[in-house]
């Protein structure tokens, strides 16, 4: 049964091989073969955890700042737009207003998307939605949670000068309010603000973004941690998951880049390239047995 599963297979096999392997020299060509025969090897004699070993499970893709490049960032639109191209999540920004609302927004003013020099905190919420982000209004967080809700789960950062524990409070009441403990991962940069939530409320999903590794990372109380691609060694993912938490990787952008961690042990990748990453999932879902090995066998042989 399996030699004649390989014969089926070998022709698709050759014109794929000679894809990855136009132009290499024959050194090369040759470890890929004996590093594929070895896995086929292994393949046939363990075949029940050949996702296990090839990483065949595609992550999950996350819309960076609400929709990625597909729609004006931290807005609904974005939402929607993520949700039509398959995301699993949206992340969005969250400040606080003079008069005490949430806004959604990322930089520390509002310059760069509605050309204005305010920070949230120095206008009230009827000042910020009278602003338009390429068209679009700045949303409420109680916007993107009805938004949202059954489509995607929300990770919602605490940002910015106003990110402290009255922020954290306000968030999951809102988020309480609107019965959606099971939609929302609340993160941030800010470790302690994280810890006060976990102590407060641990029925809430938390996720601290490191853009450094330190000590023992994956000893850290939180549901998941959203590592920086450079921090995003095979060995840091596993030891994260050896703690039975989640890892994200972000912002992870590039064609290459995407397909990588998109074939590792992460769980998902935060993005601004939407449409492209789904692209990239749908084809890398459509490989065939022989076309993961061989892929896999390359990339040790470069």
């Amino acid at each position: 049964m399996v030699i004649s599963y390989v014969a089926v297979e070998l022709n698709a096999l050759v014109i794929y091989g000679a894809k990855l392997l136009d132009g290499e020299n024959p050194s090369v060509i040759t470890a890929a073969v004996l590093v594929l025969a070895l896995c086929v090897g292994f393949s046939v004699i363990g075949v029940n955890r050949f996702d296990e070993v090839f990483h065949t499970i595609t992550a999950e893709i996350i819309a960076h700042r609400a929709g990625g490049v597909e729609a004006p960032e931290n807005t609904v639109k974005g939402i929607e737009a993520a949700y039509e191209l398959g995301a699993k999540g949206c992340e969005i920004d969250i400040q606080r207003t003079s008069d005490g609302y949430y806004v959604v927004n990322h930089d520390a003013d509002f310059e760069r998307v509605a050309g204005v020099s305010k920070t949230p905190n120095e206008m009230t919420l009827s000042e910020v939605k009278e602003l338009r982000v390429d068209g679009e209004p700045v949303p409420s967080l109680e916007e993107m949670l009805d938004a949202s809700r059954d489509k995607v789960i929300l990770f919602v950062e605490l940002k910015g000068e106003t990110a402290d524990n009255q922020m954290a409070d306000d968030a999951v009441r809102i988020v309480k309010e609107k019965k959606m403990e099971n939609q929302v991962v609340l993160i941030s940069l800010k470790y302690d603000i994280l810890e006060y939530i976990e102590q407060k409320y641990p029925e809430m999903q938390t996720g601290y973004l490191a853009f450094i590794s330190f000590g023992q990372i994956e000893s850290t109380p939180f549901d998941y941690l959203a590592l920086e691609e450079e921090i995003s060694t095979d060995e840091t993912i596993a030891a994260i998951h050896d703690k039975g938490k989640k890892v994200m990787v972000w912002t992870v952008n590039e064609e290459d880049d995407i397909e990588y961690f998109m074939t590792s042990d992460a769980d998902a990748i935060i993005t601004d390239s939407v449409k492209l990453s789904g692209e990239i999932k749908e084809q890398l879902s459509k490989r065939s047995p022989l076309e993961i090995i061989l892929q896999k066998a390359y990339s040790l042989v470069q």
